[in-house]
């Protein structure tokens, strides 16, 4: 009776881990297979941006070639301007989407179509023009005036007074510093020669002197990279850029593409104030020494696309100097254009005009200047960040990340492929 009781516990014991250990197996199995999905989703939606950033050098193209067509210098006009990868995720929901997302975006259920939708998961993107940075890497360019616009363009992106506890405090190790101290920090590290620089008089000159900034001192120490980054992520060893300067200022930054700063690209107010602070005419305007005034006049400039107001073409310098010159008028003119249009066509609705702050006046700016520091051209340099994730309740949804950089100037060098020639191509890519 004893052997036949301990042969059973025995077996129960070993039938026990048995079961376990299968259906550890089984789970472990099934993650694979749902991260193996996850990311042919996120590599599917990335093969769909291609597509789209192709697509819109296309639109970007279409003006300049309407003679080519066959068509009126301003028949594809309105073209101009367009940015149809600000309306990529809401095109993806057609092919990536569930059943709702498809039904929303084509109007038809995926059992109405073919090829639409996904059964096993979803997928999205999110696609980010960065033309509209500062590019901190020209300061390692070695070009004097290139290293002189990067940073009179970070010292203009510092100097509101808002900014002012930054920089009266030290940073995270104790590091103290001033804003010029904070400019010449960013481009000593990335310029390739050993001599400190210091900005006198919006010029900027080598001391002559070592760059000593304590990087030795600190507790994991090592040298400034003197050379350009590779990520702008790069820019968190600089000192003095601690989380507070990283959350205030990170966003402002890029590393690929040209110098200026595009205008089509702009999506934080703090750069576009310091443009129009290194464009202004009169550097002692009034609404430069207002904090509020100048910060709502650069919302405005974010809002302008959504007016029609695009800054782009030959001709982009002027409608943006225009519009920073008198805002007012131009929504009035955009007001103006609503109310005709509505007069022919009732049902085409026209978005409402922003709330103004009382007796807000615009800045008048230097053609020269503005040109110097800003451009008008067809976006370049995208940041993708494109996703695929498989639902699985009761558990967490298995989701893989692909974030990317495009360039669209970018010219493969494999001649063994005529396609590979083309420009355009991936210049980063992880999955996370």
């Amino acid at each position: 009776m004893l052997a036949v009781i301990t042969a059973v516990a025995i077996c129960l014991v070993i039938v026990n881990e048995f079961g376990t250990a299968t259906t550890i197996d089984t789970m472990q199995a099934r993650n694979n297979l749902d991260q193996m999905r996850a990311h042919f989703l996120a590599r599917s939606s990335l093969n769909l941006t291609e597509l789209i950033v192709r697509l819109q050098r296309r639109l970007d193209n279409a003006p300049g070639q309407a003679g080519q067509m066959g068509l009126g210098a301003d028949a594809l006009a309105s073209l101009e301007g367009v940015q149809i990868t600000d309306f990529a995720d809401p095109l993806m929901a057609a092919f990536g989407g569930d059943e709702e997302q498809v039904q929303a975006a084509i109007g038809l259920s995926m059992s109405q179509t073919k090829g639409l939708g996904s059964d096993i998961g979803t997928f999205g993107v999110r696609i980010t023009p960065i033309d509209g940075k500062i590019n901190v890497n020209c300061a390692g360019s070695g070009t004097p005036a290139e290293v002189s616009l990067v940073a009179r363009s970070i010292q203009s992106l510092l100097y509101p007074v808002a900014f002012d506890p930054i920089f009266e405090e030290p940073d995270a190790d104790g590091w103290r510093r001033d804003r010029r101290t904070q400019v010449s920090a960013i481009i000593d590290y990335v310029d390739k020669n050993q001599s400190r620089i210091e900005i006198r008089d919006d010029k900027v000159e080598s001391t002559g002197g070592p760059e000593d900034y304590g990087y030795e001192n600190l507790r994991d120490s090592y040298k400034p990279k003197n050379d350009k980054l590779d990520s702008v992520s790069e820019l968190k060893l600089v000192r003095g850029v601690d989380d507070r300067f990283w959350t205030l200022f990170g966003n402002a930054f890029r590393v690929q593409g040209g110098c200026k700063v595009n205008l089509r690209g702009l999506d934080d107010a703090k750069v576009a104030a310091a443009i129009i602070s290194l464009a202004a005419k009169d550097p002692n305007d009034a609404i430069l020494r207002d904090p509020a005034a100048l910060w709502a006049l650069a919302n405005l400039v974010l809002q302008a696309p959504q007016y029609g107001f695009y800054f782009s073409g030959q001709d982009g310098l002027n409608m943006f100097a225009q519009f920073v010159k008198d805002p007012a008028a131009a929504f009035a003119g955009f007001a103006g254009a609503g109310e005709e249009g509505a007069q022919n066509q009732p049902a085409v609705p026209t978005p409402p005009i922003p709330n103004f702050p009382p007796g807000l006046k615009g800045v008048e700016l230097d053609m020269q200047k503005l040109g110097q520091v800003a451009a008008t051209t067809a976006i370049e340099n995208y940041q993708v960040e494109a996703w695929g994730e498989v639902t699985r309740p009761p558990f967490l949804p298995a989701r893989r990340t692909i974030r990317a950089s495009w360039d669209q100037e970018f010219q493969n060098q494999q001649a063994r492929n005529l396609q590979l020639t083309r420009k355009g191509a991936w210049l980063y890519l992880r999955e996370e």
